[in-house]
């Protein structure tokens, strides 16, 4: 059960576990300067019975027994102007598992808690530090694992996000406002819905949200990566193909058909975005039962990828078993043909192939020619542009928690435009599916939310975070 009042004081070991050069604990409550206190002792021994607020002090952590355990710099930083909003203590010692551990052990000892996943930063939340955009925005900060989703993580947590949701609930109250003007106010005969006046408006916040939920599909990619599924009979060049975009010998590449049996899975970042790609078995009748799953896996990965490139040997031409795969992908927009082997000579070109596919290019996996262009062609497919992501203001979604909640904000106002144009003007009835729009919308920012949502989105953080 989550602490919501606040009441206990926390610690937990603020840096990833393991060598370094240095360990922070952390502690945040109403009694992180008492056991502060109870810990530290100057190199002397003497105690230290006030700290100057957010500067650093040199001195020992020791025992319960007045044993040293490691030489540190503490600091306190003062309520309310802290992450946390409480009092915060800060023992900076040595980094290592040993260390980090003991001196976090003898500050539970003192009355502290094992903080929960994402606690400190829960209790920022919940002391008004941030909201819940930002406070997801944290994780995803730290989660990031391109230049590209690191940027749109900061932009969130800088409020980008947070005030584009806060500008449309203030645009749908001064809308709610004129309806229940005609509720409060009948005597006054407010012909409100008659001007159109609330259906111009309800359709400009309809149309805000909109824009925000076209971006969903360009986030999802920035925050998961591209899934690219390299496919294709045996012995094409998949393997080399992947290796040469990884610019690593990471699969096995023999002159033996069907040597890659498995799904092989790595990412490399290309413009700051993660390209996920898929090595899968090569595509024929299956030789064994090893790889007939194999192939069967190969299938599967080739459903769920956001771009198929479909590889093909163009030294020996577009044959048979190159058509069996194209059965497999045809009426498909998200195909990339590639035709390798240029190095040995191409018997078939993209020129001949232009009615099959819109999208081809020539590489030799081998010598590494044509494959910038081929990330080029991945990008445009997948329709990104992550420099004017990177250098524009756009509010960029990237959780599915945001998506649905302004899906469902959008439905509610659909409700209210039908029925007005249903010719069911009851402003009481047309305020109920605005309510629910706003409660939407609050929920997005943390204003209308349940404990047991909190529970769900701070339980995905690291301890100490």
């Amino acid at each position: 059960m989550r602490d919501y009042l606040c009441e206990d004081t926390i610690a937990a070991i603020g840096t990833p576990l393991g060598k370094g050069a240095i360990g922070i604990v952390r502690i945040s409550g109403k009694r992180a300067l008492p056991i502060l206190k109870e810990v530290f002792r100057r190199k002397s021994g003497e105690r230290v019975e006030s700290f100057e607020n957010r500067k650093m002090t040199y001195g020992i952590v020791v025992d319960e027994f007045e044993e040293p355990i490691d030489e540190v710099l503490v600091v306190f930083m003062g309520a309310p102007y802290t992450f946390t909003g409480e009092d915060v203590a800060e023992i900076h010692c040595h980094g290592g598992i040993v260390v980090t551990r003991k001196v976090l052990r003898e500050v539970l000892k003192r009355g502290a808690r094992l903080a929960e996943p994402g606690e400190f930063t829960m209790r920022a939340f919940l002391h008004g530090k941030i909201d819940l955009t930002q406070a997801e925005a944290i994780n995803e900060l730290i989660e990031a694992r391109s230049e590209l989703y690191a940027k749109v993580a900061v932009k969130q947590l800088e409020g980008s996000l947070s005030n584009k949701i806060r500008e449309i609930r203030d645009r749908l109250l001064e809308t709610k406002a004129f309806i229940e003007a005609a509720v409060d106010f009948p005597d006054e005969e407010i012909e409100i819905l008659e001007t159109g006046k609330i259906k111009e408006k309800l359709f400009e916040v309809k149309d805000e949200i909109e824009k925000l939920l076209k971006t969903y599909r360009e986030g999802r990619l920035i925050k998961e990566g591209i899934k690219v599924a390299i496919v294709g009979r045996p012995n094409v060049g998949k393997s080399s193909l992947l290796n040469a975009i990884l610019m690593e010998e990471r699969a096995i590449v023999t002159e033996i058909p069907g040597t890659t049996r498995d799904v092989i899975e790595e990412t490399v970042t290309f413009k700051g975005l993660p390209l996920r790609l898929v090595d899968t078995a090569g595509i024929r009748e299956a030789g064994d039962i090893v790889e007939k799953i194999g192939i069967e896996k190969s299938i599967e990965k080739l459903k769920e990828a956001d771009v198929v490139l479909f590889v093909i040997d163009g030294s020996a031409g577009f044959v048979e078993d190159d058509r069996r795969i194209l059965k497999l992908i045809e009426n498909r927009d998200n195909v990339i043909l590639v035709i390798n082997k240029k190095d040995a000579g191409l018997r078939v070109k993209c020129e001949k192939l232009r009615n099959l596919f819109k999208h081809c290019v020539e590489i030799s996996a081998k010598n590494l020619d044509g494959i910038d262009e081929l990330a080029e062609r991945i990008m445009e497919l997948v329709v990104l542009e992550p420099e004017s992501i990177l250098d524009g203001n756009e509010v960029v979604l990237t959780s599915e928690r945001h998506y649905e909640l302004l899906k469902r904000a959008k439905e509610s106002l659909d409700k209210v435009l039908t029925s007005i144009d249903s010719g069911y003007e009851s402003p009481e009835f047309l305020s109920i599916d605005i309510d629910e729009a706003l409660k939407s919308l609050g929920e997005i920012v943390g204003e209308v939310t349940t404990e047991d949502m909190y529970d769900i989105i701070f339980s995905r953080f690291c301890i100490g975070k």
